[in-house]
């Protein structure tokens, strides 16, 4: 019959792995033949055929798991359908190909929803919502509401049906809703319920979610050393396999620490655990670029502007090639602050603000002191200062919760105010900053602040006010002698002594 098929010039005949394969040579001849047979004769061959399948390949199925998940979503086996539709979801995602994740878990979850209610079908549902979450993390958002209701209605089913490690994941996704939607305190009651279940719980994939949006929390409140304790605590759990497959999780876990322990002070450490997080992004297109953002951002910190600048650009259009809206969206700030230190301050405001007003528009307010900032800082640049007066008021305003940055948003200020002859407006900026950074634990914060008060008490004629002061938060540090700040800080101390 094939031979017959293949003299008449609608197949030929090619060669596979071990074995002959035959192709339809034209896709329209192979639609037409399809649809010439009737649905009730074809449902079950496509069992037949997934049967066959799985009889021939019992050692490899994984390899065919788009082939079978293709023939029972067209049988009348729902529940094969189920199985190999949800099992080619969970490899598409684990392979980054995000979209055709979202196809695969979306006819699975159209398939249970046939099912008959029953104790079955909710664990099944929960089994496809929970992946599916996971997936809309990567191509919606974490701040988005379409992530936010699936995540929701699975932790309905975790709570229904005792499934602990579940409803700790729903949990998770819940809590990183409320926190990227700038809902600080909100996330924070969230992440010590978070905290209870998972211990009640015990694995350690459950642990290191909750020790990991705990301290993220933490570093955005501006609670560093909360912080640090719980990336200690966590970073037992951080590698364990069920919290390394979730979406950005380890690399936000030690992304986040580099971020905390630079603010602390340790630029050493920071890098450390950057690169780390570079490491665990493994070959996860979404974890690479999201690794990408801590390393810019860290590079932005320590004022490495030319590289900060050429792996961010990478990163946006990485992000925007994969459809990764929110992630590019939190990397222009880091790319638009760098552009403009480089002299493109044009092209570096332009960024900026399309960060801003994409995270306005999206409701995803998270690190929006830290983006205002920089814009201000841009606009200084550039030559317009009493635009960046205007935007640094705003980002003192945006969102109180977020302390993370606001010893250095103060500063800005105070160094805006100098340029337009209020020193003593700008003398009381440097003298919060400073403050607020001591109480915070901040040295990397309070070392600038210091560094540009000393520079108006110099300018005032108070030399060893200056020099006292600056050499008091410079003495602390036993690391990071190589960046910008330090090596600034050595030069304006020697000036002062002279």
């Amino acid at each position: 019959m094939l031979s017959n098929l293949q003299l008449a010039e609608f197949i030929y005949e090619q060669p596979a792995v071990g074995d002959t394969e035959y192709v339809f040579k034209h896709a329209l001849t192979q639609e037409v033949s399809y649809n010439s047979v009737l649905l009730e004769r074809r449902k079950p061959l496509h069992e037949r055929i997934g049967g066959a399948i799985e009889a021939l390949f019992p050692a490899n199925l994984e390899d065919h798991l788009a082939e079978l998940a293709h023939h029972y979503s067209r049988s009348a086996n729902r529940s094969k359908a189920f199985e190999f539709l949800n099992r080619a979801g969970d490899q598409a995602l684990q392979r980054a190909s995000y979209t055709e994740g979202e196809a695969y878990f979306a006819a699975a979850l159209e398939t249970v929803m046939a099912m008959p209610e029953s104790a079955e079908r909710d664990a099944l549902e929960l089994r496809v919502r929970s992946s599916f979450a996971d997936l809309m993390t990567v191509t919606r958002g974490w701040g988005t509401t379409e992530m936010l209701d699936m995540a929701l209605r699975a932790r309905a089913l975790a709570e229904k049906t005792g499934d602990l490690p579940r409803l700790v994941q729903q949990m998770w996704f819940a809590t990183a809703f409320a926190e990227v939607r700038g809902n600080l305190s909100e996330a924070a009651a969230m992440a010590d319920q978070l905290l209870e279940v998972a211990q009640r719980e015990g694995s350690p994939a459950s642990l290191a979610m909750a020790h990991q949006i705990r301290q993220e929390i933490h570093y955005f409140r501006g609670e560093f050393l909360k912080s640090e304790e719980d990336f200690e605590r966590g970073r037992t759990f951080f590698e364990a396999p069920g919290f390394m497959q979730l979406q950005g999780a380890a690399v936000a876990a030690f992304g986040i620490a580099g971020y905390n322990v630079w603010s602390c002070g340790r630029a050493d450490t920071a890098r450390e655990r950057i690169r780390r997080a570079s490491e665990l992004a493994g070959r996860s297109t979404y974890n690479v670029i999201f690794s990408q953002l801590y390393r810019a951002g860290l590079q932005v910190l320590m004022g490495e502007f030319a590289q900060a600048e050429t792996l961010a650009a990478r990163a946006v259009a990485d992000a925007e090639e994969h459809g990764f809206r929110e992630l590019a969206m939190w990397i222009r700030p880091n790319l638009g602050l760098a552009r403009a230190s480089m002299g493109g301050t044009a092209d570096g405001i332009a960024v900026l603000r399309r960060a801003v007003a994409g995270a306005q528009e999206d409701g995803a307010l998270l690190a929006i002191t830290y983006a205002l900032t920089h814009l201000a800082q841009a606009q200084a640049l550039d030559g317009a200062i009493t635009d960046a007066l205007k935007t640094i008021d705003d980002a003192l305003r945006a969102n109180p919760e977020e302390a993370c940055f606001r010893p250095e948003t103060y500063r800005v200020r105070g160094e805006l105010r100098l340029t337009q002859g209020e020193r003593e407006l700008a003398e009381a900026d440097f003298r919060d900053a400073l403050a607020l950074a001591r109480k915070m634990g901040a040295k990397a914060w309070e070392l600038r602040a210091a560094m540009s008060l000393a520079r108006l008490l110099r300018d005032s004629n108070r030399h060893g006010e200056a020099r006292a002061m600056l050499a008091d938060i410079y003495n602390w540090f036993s690391e990071g002698f190589d960046t910008a700040d330090l090596r600034d800080a050595r030069a304006l101390l020697d000036e002062l002594a002279r």
